[in-house]
């Protein structure tokens, strides 16, 4: 499984990259015959001004040429990133089961 990492405004630290690479091989390598590549986008929606504005979005191409998309906006990237490779790690596996259900 290819990671992509890409960022828009965002200083990507060491740290943040390994807890990346962390939380996807966490959330998604159990999947790693079916999953061919994963985009994750890092943006600061509202830049300096604080809040809750760090976006992570996901891209998970599928080796059957479906994709899953999920996002997740809080106030911290760790956090974002987490949730995101939570909420990916379930969608990849709603869409092979309905993909196994298919075949039956």
């Amino acid at each position: 499984m290819e990671l992509e990492i890409g960022r828009h405004d965002v200083q990507l630290d060491e740290a943040l990259h390994e807890h990346i690479e962390r939380r996807v091989e966490f959330a998604l390598g159990q999947f790693g015959e079916f999953v061919s590549r994963v985009r994750l986008n890092l943006a600061d929606v509202n830049g300096p001004r604080r809040g809750i504005d760090k976006e992570c979005q996901m891209l998970v191409y599928l080796r059957d040429g479906h994709l899953v998309k999920v996002r997740d906006i809080n106030g911290d990237f760790a956090t974002a990133v987490n949730r995101a490779a939570d909420r990916a790690g379930h969608a990849v596996a709603r869409q092979l089961d309905k993909r196994r259900d298919r075949k039956v």
